[in-house]
């Protein structure tokens, strides 16, 4: 009779066929004794005992503890109390790890981490990191949204590409006009590496050799045909989604100042415009606000837009992005093509570094060098088209590349910056380090227009400019002032505590700025774009539909509409309709759609309890983390 009225309960709770419901059937009988040596009414422990397991999808020892507990604690539970037992057990038993449709636990995909700038910083990818967020979560996914310091995030992010997923805005600088930087850089697999920037871990070999072509295609035309290929493959891969284009919207003060320069992708960072400002009144030091501080002085150890943005005007490069995004001689006087693999640049004469000592050839040579000596993550890349490096005499190098290499005067010219050798090649055993990279180079030494004279972390940088330069500034120097946040450098504008904002300030405070007697703000068009980064090698970010389906759920109109109010351009490309030329409208497309995202989940095997949590497909766990990405 006893065992009939358990069975009896069991069926009608509708959940015999459960193992746990099961054992504890089989094992009531045994532990009934033991019940009523307590004083337990043996029959009513064994309708609590199962109920619990049956009802609450706790485990059957937390029920066992839960009934006997009750009995033996010395606290009275009267017969009307004990049929409360079961939905105690609910309470205190919680959420079950899987549900009637007896999906295994281990397939439940594991919590993912998203992070984002914190709201100070960027309150734009902090507010849209919120609500794909959302949208990811109502697919199922267990998401938490974790806010870093930008130091932090691009430690954590770019160098060490240890994240699940997080946002990041490519800036627009002037070098990045040209396409090499986000067909190759950002997606090539060589570049997969600590400090590099293929952060997602994408390695496809197809996208590869389209990478490699569009650098070694002379004709602009043909290499269009390559970089549009290279954009085509990557939305099928989708490593990572563009989200938009953002309009950059930077006050700077126009009564003080005259002759702003700003740049597309840049904006007021441009180097013309720090340049060519002019000052109106006696007072020749700009100052030159930003939400951040510069994070590091070497150049061979950074990886942030706002520290090139900063080292570029202490050390020289042979050529320069003009403002129209054509590549025009810096420190090169001349450039001569011997043949398709071999240029000869002649520096300037009488070029001197701040401590006084002559730009050489041998300077030269030794900064294109340097940066595969000391494996600086950037530059290696950069510096890979070349073969050899020849001195011809004290003013002339010769480059010999491996093949043809359409981006060479753009993309490594343009970019590698100037070091002093006497000063760098005992770096970094001279410093009493192992690794170069290490190296706080806090009193850089270069050759460009403005020099170094202090730096005091999170308070301000100043630099002067360098009497005799061969291109002399319109201003005596500039002041960078770190403030803690966007709305601390939009404040520090309006009130005057700084010439300029170097970031990016939201419409209501543009606002705010132009009813000021003293300051505007620029408008700019933008090739940089915010973006999400998926790690390739972790699950479930290895698998396509996994990234599709996120992708599809980022509500990039409603971003634009609500946060940006307009100030902007979708893209779902790596190169973004600012840039024309380059630029790829025929896409594969991940437009805002929920009902998509989810089946396109359903059709790859997922799955989904009764609570709306999901699960791997059948044979697949979260119990390895690939060390790479290979694509399905």
């Amino acid at each position: 009779m006893f065992l009939s009225n358990v069975i009896l309960v069991c069926l009608l709770v509708g959940t015999f066929h459960t193992p746990a419901v099961a054992a504890t059937i089989i094992l009531t009988p045994i532990l009934a004794p033991v019940a009523n040596s307590f004083g337990i009414d043996p029959v009513h422990f064994g309708l609590v005992l199962v109920v619990s397991v049956a009802i609450g999808h706790v485990t059957p020892p937390v029920a066992l503890t839960l009934y006997i507990g009750s009995g033996i604690s010395g606290v009275p539970v009267s017969k009307l109390m004990r049929p409360l037992m079961p939905f105690l057990a609910v309470l205190i038993g919680g959420i079950p790890d899987a549900d009637s449709k007896n999906l295994p636990a281990e397939r439940r995909i594991r919590r993912i981490e998203l992070y984002v700038t914190t709201a100070e910083y960027d309150p734009i990818r902090y507010e849209f990191g919120l609500m794909i967020a959302e949208n990811w979560k109502k697919l199922g996914f267990d998401v938490k949204v974790t806010p870093l310091e930008w130091s932090r995030l691009a430690t954590e992010g770019i160098k060490k590409k240890n994240f699940d997923a997080f946002t990041l805005a490519w800036g627009g600088r002037a070098e990045r006009i040209d396409p090499d930087h986000f067909c190759y850089q950002v997606n090539h697999s060589s570049q997969v590496h600590r400090g590099q920037y293929n952060i997602n871990g994408m390695k496809n070999p197809g996208y590869d050799k389209y990478a490699e072509l569009q650098r070694t295609t002379i004709d602009p035309e043909k290499r269009r045909e390559a970089v549009w290929k290279c954009q085509e493959i990557f939305a099928e891969v989708q490593p990572h989604t563009p989200i938009l284009s953002r309009r950059q919207l930077q006050p700077y003060n126009a009564r003080d100042w005259e002759g702003w320069t700003p740049m597309m992708g840049e904006g007021l960072q441009s180097f013309w415009n720090i340049m060519n400002v002019k000052p109106k009144t006696d007072r020749k030091v700009l100052h030159w606000g930003y939400p951040s501080d510069v994070t590091t002085l070497n150049p061979m150890a950074a990886v942030a837009t706002h520290d090139f943005q900063t080292l570029r005007l202490i050390y020289d490069r042979l050529y320069r992005v003009n403002p129209e995004g054509k590549p025009v001689p810096w420190a090169a006087a001349s450039l001569k093509e011997i043949d398709e693999t071999t240029i000869q640049v002649k520096i300037r004469a009488g070029m001197k570094f701040h401590d006084g000592k002559p730009v050489t050839s041998a300077d030269v040579k030794f900064s294109f060098e340097y940066p595969t000596k000391v494996k600086s993550g950037y530059f290696m890349g950069l510096v890979k088209p070349i073969k050899e490096i020849q001195i011809i005499d004290d003013l002339t190098v010769q480059f010999k590349l491996h093949k043809p290499f359409a981006p060479f005067i753009a993309n490594c010219l343009g970019q590698v910056f100037i070091l002093p050798k006497h000063i760098w090649e005992t770096i970094p055993e001279s410093v009493g380090l192992k690794n170069a990279l290490d190296y706080t180079n806090e009193k850089p030494i270069g050759s460009g227009p403005f020099k170094l004279v202090y730096w005091r972390r999170n308070e301000e940088l100043r630099a002067d400019w360098v009497d005799g330069y061969f291109n002399p500034p319109h201003i005596d120097g500039f002041i960078k002032i770190p403030y803690a946040n966007v709305q601390g450098m939009a404040a520090g504008v309006e009130t005057g505590e700084c010439d300029f904002g170097g970031w990016w300030i939201e419409p209501i405070q543009a606002e705010r700025i132009e009813k000021t007697k003293h300051a505007k703000v620029a408008v700019v068009r933008n090739h940089g774009y915010y973006h999400i980064n998926y790690n390739m090698r972790r699950k479930p970010f290895d698998d396509k539909a996994v990234r599709y389906a996120l992708a599809y759920a980022i509500p990039k109109q409603l971003i634009l509409n609500r946060l940006l109010e307009g100030y902007g351009e979708i893209t779902h490309s790596i190169i973004t309709p600012a840039n024309k030329f380059w630029h790829n409208p025929n896409v594969r497309k991940f437009d805002f759609d929920m009902e998509k995202a989810r089946k396109t989940l359903a059709d790859a095997g997922y799955e989904w309890d009764d609570k709306g949590r999901i699960y791997y497909p059948p044979g697949k766990t979260d119990d390895k983390v690939q060390p790479s990405a290979p694509e399905r």
